[in-house]
């Protein structure tokens, strides 16, 4: 292995870190240890933070499984991108497929058949009820908001530091102030539907080739944030008398997704943040900030947990090879040098262009087309600067929590 030792800015005029330069073979073990490359079935997967320093550990996750139900094998993929801390994204990955499989195995019980937009629906109140769910582990133990301000800081914080006393109670706290956004893919039994519902800003691909090899590409993902004109308007127009609501391109100033699981300090009174959340420990990362934009909140919720779905049919005898991709927004972060059009990020050519990377190698047995890509994003060819994204010597983290699931079709 080659340790020849550099040093780069990273982009960064002035700056100076040291890396190291791998070479082949090496550079792609190690890419692929760091990246937790894995294949489930038919579905490739990686989920990178190159970034050693436990503080900056990945909050990514992502699920894959296969259900047996009532009609035959259902096939289900979650992507989740925790942000503020890990524990809403870890609570999401334990409950959200068994909350999912029950609400589609009892729509399943209950009627003959199902139409695309009747599983819509069952995608969309499934992923609600979960965010409801831990609203409500909270408000069993505060129901009376107007009670908390009867009660003392020192009152509140035995009630729910309650670490050394099985950390039931903090736990429910912290899947409230912590948040994930949310992308679920889902196929039927006979792989003729396929599903996408999305909270926040994770998006989903379809690709079709045709025997030529070129790609028609299909988003069917959503972008929740505060930078999406459609999603600032529909804000607006629920706190119309609010012009804080959205403030530098985040909500209230402080957050840049739109819709979520957990984020509770953007849903709940905000006496909950004032008198729960900001006395809990561990708390925010940030507690001032919190004390800002907590300020501008009047009328909650400001983010949303109704998932936005896009289902597309599928032809299952068709010739045509098709697959999903699926991603975090660190994929999109490294990409998008490329893909810019008047400074707006454009998801559908990104898209497309990640098609044509894996087109060549996705259907190739023993190439894991997620990794693949991901060294496509992090420099291809040029060993450098991949080895320079892998190894640089930084305490902080360098870039995005990266996750890519390519599910064929």
């Amino acid at each position: 292995m080659s340790t020849d030792p550099r040093t780069t800015d990273l982009g960064y005029p002035g700056a100076a870190w040291t890396y190291t330069l791998l070479s082949e073979p090496d550079l792609s073990y190690e890419l692929a240890r760091l990246a937790s490359t894995n294949t489930h079935g038919s579905t490739d997967s990686v989920s990178f933070q190159p970034s050693p320093n436990p503080e900056c550990y990945s909050q990514d996750r992502y699920v894959v499984q296969d259900w047996n139900l009532s009609t035959g094998i259902w096939y289900f993929h979650a992507v989740f991108d925790g942000h503020a801390g890990e524990e809403t994204a870890d609570y999401a990955v334990q409950m959200l497929p068994s909350i999912v499989k029950q609400h589609i195995q009892g729509f399943l019980d209950n009627h003959i058949d199902y139409s695309p937009t009747s599983i819509s629906d069952v995608l969309v109140n499934a992923i609600s009820s979960l965010d409801n769910a831990i609203a409500h582990d909270l408000l069993e133990i505060f129901p009376d908001p107007q009670a908390l301000g009867r009660l003392s800081d020192a009152a509140i914080r035995d009630i729910i530091n309650d670490s050394d006393r099985g950390s039931q109670n903090i736990a429910k706290v912290l899947h409230c102030m912590r948040g994930t956004t949310v992308l679920v893919s889902l196929v039927d039994p006979a792989k003729t539907h396929l599903w996408v519902a999305s909270l926040g800003d994770c998006q989903a691909v379809y690709g079709r080739q045709d025997e030529s090899g070129g790609w028609d590409a299909i988003l069917l993902s959503s972008n929740h944030n505060a930078a999406e004109s459609s999603e600032v308007e529909r804000i607006r127009q629920e706190h119309p008398d609010e012009p804080e609501c959205i403030l530098r391109h985040r909500v209230l100033g402080a957050i840049a997704v739109t819709r979520a699981l957990g984020d509770h300090e953007f849903k709940l009174p905000r006496v909950y943040t004032e008198r729960v959340f900001l006395n809990a420990a561990p708390g925010f990362r940030t507690q001032q900030s919190v004390g800002e934009f907590i300020k501008r909140s009047f009328t909650p919720p400001y983010v949303s947990n109704i998932a936005d779905v896009r289902h597309l049919t599928l032809d299952p005898n068709s010739k045509a090879r098709a697959c999903l991709v699926m991603c975090t927004d660190g994929l999109m972060d490294l990409s998008e040098g490329d893909s810019r059009d008047g400074g707006t990020l454009d998801i559908s050519a990104l898209g497309k262009w990640w098609l044509e990377i894996i087109g060549p190698v996705v259907w190739t047995k023993g190439t894991n087309a997620a990794l693949y890509l991901l060294r496509a994003a992090l420099g291809g060819a040029d060993e450098d600067k991949v080895s320079q994204m892998m190894t640089v010597e930084r305490t902080d983290r360098w870039m995005d929590d990266t996750t890519i699931l390519i599910q064929r079709l």
